[in-house]
């Protein structure tokens, strides 16, 4: 007579407390969810207006950002010697990494495989600069430049005279990083 299969909704099969459990999970995702997305919209999106050329400084004021470009003016006296330095020796690089580059897609091996040697040799060579001029500056020189060769180095100091001390400083520093003997290091100092 009465029919013992009867099917009752999924939801009578759920105890009463996994009801409780699954509307708090529920709850606290859609919370979650809403706090995510408040957040989200409370941050102004970036904006960045198209120009033709990289600035150097910047600078905020109100809410907008300020570009003004900075120039070095060509001078071989004092501070703006090392910055002219690098600069040119930047552009030297460069111009040598676009012609190695040119050989590295060559499909001559010989050309290819005295490519990549060279490529390596500038690029051991930009890394043994930079470690010294940065040793260099830690130990509190305010400006250097260093040129390592194959078998020499040099170093400027921004100085008006170097002291036997310092001179050994330097030394300890370009052996460390270049292993070269020092009477193949030259070390001049520059105001």
């Amino acid at each position: 007579m009465f029919n013992n299969r009867v099917k009752r909704p999924v939801i009578l099969f759920i105890g009463h407390m996994n009801k409780m459990w699954l509307g708090g999970l529920v709850s606290l995702v859609v919370i979650l969810a809403a706090l995510g997305i408040g957040m989200m919209k409370a941050q102004p999106p970036a904006y960045f207006s198209v120009q033709s050329s990289l600035p150097v400084n910047a600078s905020v004021e109100d809410s907008s950002i300020q570009f003004e470009v900075e120039t070095v003016k060509q001078n071989d006296a004092g501070e703006n010697y090392f910055v002219n330095y690098r600069l040119k020796r930047e552009q030297f690089r460069q111009e040598t990494k676009a012609m190695l580059s040119e050989l590295l897609n060559s499909t001559v091996d010989k050309n290819k495989g005295q490519a990549q040697e060279k490529w390596l040799a500038l690029s051991t060579k930009i890394l043994q600069e930079g470690e010294i001029e940065n040793l260099l500056k830690i130990k509190g020189f305010q400006d250097v430049v260093a040129d390592v060769f194959s078998e020499n180095v040099t170093v400027i100091i921004y100085a008006p005279s170097l002291t036997p001390n310092e001179v050994s400083i330097i030394q300890d520093i370009v052996v460390q990083v270049t292993k070269v003997r020092l009477d193949k290091i030259t070390i001049a100092a520059r105001k």
